[in-house]
Order: structure tokens, then sequence, then C-alpha cells
């Protein structure tokens, strides 16, 4: 590549909706990419050694992370750890990521987690198309924080509360009557 070049692929800098996959081949993101419309998430296809510069050209941060490898090269989960992504792993969560990733067995239930966090709706917000939050009003949010809270929705994840000022601060400038709240009992943030 020359110098000045814009990277390609999975290493182009992307800020619409980033679904990150991270497999030992293009298996798993083919498949990922194939069932889902272009127009709500862009599918980064990634190598396990690519995994780190794949997370990190996203705009500000990855809206999932998809997986089927057993570790994951030294910083990429540190990397993803003090943002809220969605995580989600065909087989075993490697070790060092947030606690709030999830496992699945089969395929079919991992695709129809993805579509469920695509297409799921709370206090009457949904995903916009390319990225952000339709709020009710009508209007778009671009808090990268809500998207992730409304796409979760009703689990959470394991993040200190103020990692969803934006989303705070969203919901109740547009008298929106839920906010993100921590569970006494399990420490898991999400919309209540």
């Amino acid at each position: 590549m020359k110098a000045g070049a814009a990277p390609l692929g999975s290493l182009a800098p992307e800020s619409d909706r980033a679904l990150v996959v991270i497999a030992p081949d293009g298996e798993l993101a083919v498949g990922v990419r194939e069932s889902l419309d272009r127009a709500w998430v862009v599918v980064k296809d990634a190598r396990p050694e690519e995994a780190w510069s794949a997370v990190a050209c996203c705009r500000p941060w990855p809206w999932m992370v998809v997986g089927s490898v057993p570790v994951l090269p030294h910083g990429v989960a540190s990397a993803l750890t003090p943002h809220p992504v969605i995580l989600l792993w065909l087989g075993a969560v490697p070790p060092g990521m947030p606690a709030h990733g999830r496992d699945f067995v089969r395929f079919s239930a991992l695709l129809a987690e993805i579509r469920r966090a695509l297409h799921g709706q709370v206090a009457g917000m949904r995903l916009a198309l390319g990225a952000g939050v339709r709020l009710p009003g009508g209007g778009i949010s671009r808090s990268p924080d809500l998207q992730a809270l409304v796409s979760a929705h009703p689990d959470g994840f394991h993040l200190p509360l103020d990692s969803f000022r934006s989303a705070t601060r969203t919901l109740a400038r547009h008298d929106i009557p839920v906010r993100p709240r921590r569970d006494p009992a399990t420490g898991v943030v999400s919309l209540r």
C-alpha cells in the first residue's frame, strides 16, 4: 500500500454501525454478512492477527464483536473493555473479555441474537439505519452508548455507570422515561 493511502477491507475506518467478526477463516463472517442487511450494519472480517486493527478502525468503537477463536491477541480485550460493545461468541468467550460476553453453541442462535440486537425496541426507541438510535419523537441520536443499551436490552454491560453519560443526557433531554441503571445484584448496567 502506498504511503498515505486509505486501508482497505476490515482495516478501513468505519463510522457506521460496525460488527467485527474475529475468526480463523472467513466462514463465520460470510455467514453473518450474508444474513444481514448492509443498510443496518457493516460486517468487518478479521483474522486473529488483524483483530486489534479491525476493532481500532471502528469509530468510536465497534457496535458488536462476534468471534470463534479461543484466545485473542494481546491488547484486543483491553481495547474492548472500557466501551459498551456487545460481545457474542460461537464457542467459549476468550479469557480476559468483559463479563457481559455471551457464548453460543449454534450459529443459528448467534445469528438470532444479532438480529434481535439490530431490531429490538425499548421505550419507543430502536436502531436507526446506518448508525444511531431513532427516538420516539422521530429524531435520531448518534450516542454510541445509547445505541449499545438499546441493542443489548434487556441485557446490559458490566461497565461503570459513567460509561453511559451521553445516553443519560439524551434520554433526559428528550424526556424518555428510562435511564441506564446498575442492577445491585448483578452489577449489570441496562436501561430501566
